[in-house]
């Protein structure tokens, strides 16, 4: 593995570990600095990361790709360290992946282009909101759609289909933002997050996608966030309810799912075993305690449980492949010794 390579690997745990850490301090079951940053770290650290690398190593001798991670890496520390304009650092660096997605949208006229497009767009808006005003829930709209849209293309390229359907979805979704997001774009944003699931999940059944029984978890999640904006003013914790159907449910779910044709392989990791299915369905017991039992019914001690075996079940997922990438390469070396 290079050293470039071997700093990814590093990298990447580190900002998702301060991001879970400050989590689960959040319920009270820890003290943990930086609680506040929760949102930021998991965002911009982890999946900006995951982002940023993945492209850093699908094309290793552009340095431009090489200044976009060192900015996201220096924004976030410097923000961290109190100094907000941090953000911005890492806001250039998402002007970086979206000038060289343009320009390959112009060349290849992939409609996954689309897709990144939005996506990179929705999380400059949400880096900016953020940093105008410090408030989450102005921001975690566009990072959902940020999140959602560099999902999206994915099944649709697999399955060499150009979806119109999921295509105007998923445009619907981001204007829905000038409607105005606490007025009627609320309610289109839900009906557009349920009715996608649905998309995306038949054209995945339809497809046998490998892994179903993930995808149809994952699917679930997405299906849930929607519904839970719709009734959101019925629920006491919805802001909860609908960031972490989300986040945890729908986006670890694909990260689980899609890791190893993702990243692994680009790390040169991919004869490694995720066991996808079996990390879904421990993850979602732990979103049920605190998403259906916690949320919907108010229990405290439901939220702190399903929060610590979320933390848990991430964990031991990373736990599990940086243990098979040593085992592996002792056994290497000793073969070659």
């Amino acid at each position: 593995m290079s050293k470039l390579k071997l700093l990814v690997a590093i990298g990447i745990p580190v900002f998702l570990i301060l991001g879970l850490f400050t989590g689960l301090s959040r319920f009270g079951v820890i003290y943990f600095p930086l609680s506040f940053h929760h949102g930021v770290l998991m965002l911009n650290g982890f999946a900006g990361g995951v982002i940023t690398v993945e492209r850093l190593l699908s094309n290793p001798k552009d340095r431009w790709f090489h200044i976009g991670l060192i900015l996201l890496t220096a924004g976030l520390v410097l923000y961290l360290l109190g100094f907000e304009f941090g953000l911005l650092l890492v806001s250039v660096n998402v002007g970086i992946l979206f000038l060289k997605e343009t320009l390959q949208l112009v060349e290849k006229q992939s409609q996954n282009g689309v897709y990144q497009l939005v996506g990179l767009l929705s999380w400059f808006i949400g880096n900016l909101k953020f940093y105008q005003n410090g408030f989450y829930p102005a921001a975690v709209p566009f990072w959902i759609v940020f999140i959602l849209m560099l999902i999206v293309g994915t099944p649709l390229i697999k399955n060499g289909k150009k979806d119109v359907i999921s295509l105007i979805l998923a445009l619907t979704l981001f204007f829905s933002f000038w409607l105005g997001f606490h007025s009627y774009g609320q309610t289109i944003y839900g009906i557009g997050l349920v009715l996608l699931s649905i998309r995306l999940g038949y054209l995945e059944l339809k497809n046998r996608s490998k892994h179903l029984l993930g995808v149809v978890i994952a699917y679930t999640w997405l299906m849930m966030t929607g519904i839970s904006l719709l009734f959101s003013d019925h629920i006491l914790y919805s802001y909860d309810l609908v960031l972490h159907a989300f986040f945890l449910g729908f986006f670890f779910s694909m990260i689980f799912i899609n890791a190893p044709d993702a990243l692994l392989k680009k790390l040169g990791l991919e004869e490694l075993k995720t066991f996808p299915n079996f990390w879904l369905v421990f993850l979602s017991i732990g979103l049920i305690a605190r998403l259906i039992i916690g949320d919907l019914f108010q229990i405290q001690l439901a939220r702190s449980i399903g929060g610590t075996l979320n933390l848990l079940t991430i964990i031991l997922y990373a736990a599990s492949l940086l243990f098979q990438a040593i085992r592996n390469r002792t056994g290497a070396e000793r073969a070659n010794s």
